[in-house]
């Protein structure tokens, strides 16, 4: 069995306290790894913590339950890959940027996120992670791309931010949630043309 690996320093206060960035990682990969395999509730801090190498105490210092760990471990991997990116204009921007997350989620990501989203139907800690962690800060990120094109004139000042993400992105997780038909680059340029039609101030 290998050598345990605490994700804190010895001798400091429990909260707040540093932890060590190599079993960190080592425990997100573990989760990933094991979720992929078998799914979230494959995932269990026993086996996360056997093959982690990092004490199943350890783990419970850090994160409420195995599934928080998958959830920690699944919005670590995949955030890197859908920042938003700056285009021409505000539906160039928004087209990419759904491009990536679609791209991001094919396959074994987008199974693994509507298992941790059925978890979290149930579990109020994983619900505060996903919008702490993926849902909040995408937000902000969306709606500094609809301000700066409000400032630049490419949409109206009375443009409501909240409906127009709430409208492109609650059509994308209904595809990704009930996978019907494919989130293809011909659908995601119609979505964004027919959410913007309505808030554009001059584009075509």
């Amino acid at each position: 069995m290998p050598d345990r690996q605490d994700c804190t320093e010895p001798n400091e206060p429990t909260l707040g306290r540093p932890r060590s960035a190599d079993a960190t990682k080592a425990v997100r990969a573990a989760a990933l790894a094991l979720a992929y395999e078998g799914g979230v509730h494959h995932a269990t801090a026993v086996r996360i913590s056997e093959r982690s190498g990092v004490a199943k105490t350890t783990l419970y210092r850090r994160w409420p339950n195995a599934a928080a760990i998958v959830m920690d471990a699944f919005l670590d991997e995949v955030s890197p890959l859908i920042r938003y990116r700056r285009k021409a204009d505000v539906r160039a921007t928004f087209v990419a940027a759904i491009k990536e997350l679609a791209r991001a989620l094919r396959g074994p990501r987008g199974d693994l996120l509507r298992h941790l989203l059925g978890a979290a139907q149930s579990d109020a800690q994983l619900q505060q992670a996903f919008w702490n962690q993926w849902i909040a800060p995408r937000r902000e990120q969306a709606k500094a791309v609809i301000a700066e094109a409000k400032a630049l004139g490419q949409l109206r000042d009375d443009a409501d931010e909240d409906v127009l993400i709430d409208t492109l992105f609650g059509a994308v997780y209904y595809r990704l949630m009930i996978p019907y038909a494919e989130i293809s680059g011909a659908y995601v340029q119609a979505l964004v043309k027919q959410v913007f039609s309505g808030a554009s101030a001059h584009l075509p």
